[in-house]
């Protein structure tokens, strides 16, 4: 098809692309909720505009059959507060949709380069959901999710707003700092996986198990009112810093006297 004739097209498919990105909005919400998995901002989304695939047709000299045909005429973007939630957002990706092509940019990089990462997934719908009448207009369009960290995210748009993205790009009086801030990037997504880790542990070795004397903290409260409480009380975002504070106040200070009061 000419461009032309692309460009007449456009606005029909578009239109179907803004409504397949509220709807599919909503679902990756409710599904990374339902699996504990937080974001570090909301998701983001957007519909490619004209003026972007036409830069690209002529960039790039690709010829298309429909704007159906592009990988990512709808993009959107998972990120993360966690680097270990990422393998739940693939599996979670790989259950529900159609992924058609998945990749991880980390394996790109070379010694030359910094450290942009991201995992990017081309995505169909799933026919199951193309059943539901407001879905089953939209199963020709594909997605691309990109999934990164909070510290990820924060490095891709230095290094695209200063045009860094390897080495020889960078001032050679810089290129030490810029190493340097990379590498503590890297290390927050490290030490937050860490503490993770270190957290699990305690909540299984001294917050379930812990001392009626032991003073108490958020992982404590919460781990008593999960061994009091049926699972269905549990809210999705409880205010444990603010209960603690309340507890203190009141004089509640320990594990054994907020057992005794609850129970």
């Amino acid at each position: 098809m000419d461009k032309a004739a692309l460009k007449d097209s456009y606005f029909q498919i578009s239109q179907q692309a803004e409504r397949l990105k509220v709807l599919l909005v909503s679902q990756l919400e409710h599904l990374l909720k339902q699996d504990g998995i937080s974001l570090g901002v909301p998701i983001e989304s957007r519909v490619k505009d004209w003026g972007s695939i036409e830069e690209k047709l002529d960039r790039k000299s690709i010829s298309l059959n429909s704007l159906t045909d592009l990988d990512d005429l709808l993009g959107m973007r998972l990120i993360l507060l966690f680097q270990r939630d990422s393998l739940a957002v693939e599996k979670l990706l790989n259950t529900h949709l159609r992924v058609l092509s998945s990749e991880d940019t980390a394996l790109r990089l070379t010694d030359s380069q910094f450290g942009y990462q991201s995992k990017h997934f081309i995505i169909e719908l799933p026919r199951e959901w193309l059943n539901v009448p407001t879905w089953n207009d939209l199963g020709a369009i594909r997605v691309e999710i990109q999934v990164r960290t909070l510290a990820q995210h924060i490095w891709a748009a230095v290094s695209h707003k200063l045009q860094y993205k390897q080495e020889t790009s960078v001032p050679p009086p810089l290129r030490r700092s810029i190493n340097r801030v990379s590498a503590l990037l890297e290390s927050v997504d490290i030490d937050f996986d860490r503490i993770l880790q270190e957290r699990d542990i305690y909540i299984q070795q001294n917050a379930k198990q812990g001392k009626p004397d032991d003073l108490l903290n958020v992982d404590s409260v919460e781990a008593i009112l999960a061994n009091i409480f049926p699972a269905q009380n549990k809210g999705s975002d409880e205010a444990l810093d603010e209960l603690l504070v309340d507890l203190n106040y009141f004089g509640v200070k320990t594990s054994g006297e907020l057992s005794n009061l609850l129970r």
